[in-house]
């Protein structure tokens, strides 16, 4: 596999969980933590980055760890990379798509906006 096809599944992955991790760190933490334990700091994360309020916190913590739970077995499997990379960017897509209804309009550009402004930290501690 391509080094370039390896650092953009590696950013990608770092977007699709949000959370701040550096990507060295981020690829043993996700083995490591449980679905609920990442569904837990994604929503402390999204609640300080996109200033939710108690009903979202909890839609959120439910959509967080739905997914997380449907990530699971794919970080923890032995498929390659790209097999991973390809379902979790499906699953990525759907769960943008619920955030959509229910974070509002400000608060989910807010969430893209942090989405890249993570790829764009990823890739300069990269260089």
């Amino acid at each position: 596999m391509h080094v370039k096809t390896i650092k953009k599944m590696l950013l990608f992955t770092a977007v699709i969980l949000c959370i701040p991790f550096t990507v060295s760190a981020q690829s043993k933490s996700l083995k490591q933590a449980t679905p609920e334990q990442r569904a837990k700091m994604q929503t402390e994360w999204m609640r300080t980055k996109l200033a939710l309020n108690t009903i979202q916190v909890k839609q959120v913590y439910a959509l967080n760890l739905q997914y997380a739970q449907k990530n699971d077995p794919i970080i923890q499997s032995k498929e390659g990379n790209f097999f991973k990379f390809k379902k979790m960017k499906a699953l990525q897509n759907e769960k943008s798509n619920a955030l959509s209804h229910i974070l509002d309009a400000g608060q989910y550009r807010k969430y893209l906006e942090a989405k890249d402004q993570m790829i764009h930290n990823i890739k300069d501690k990269k260089q």
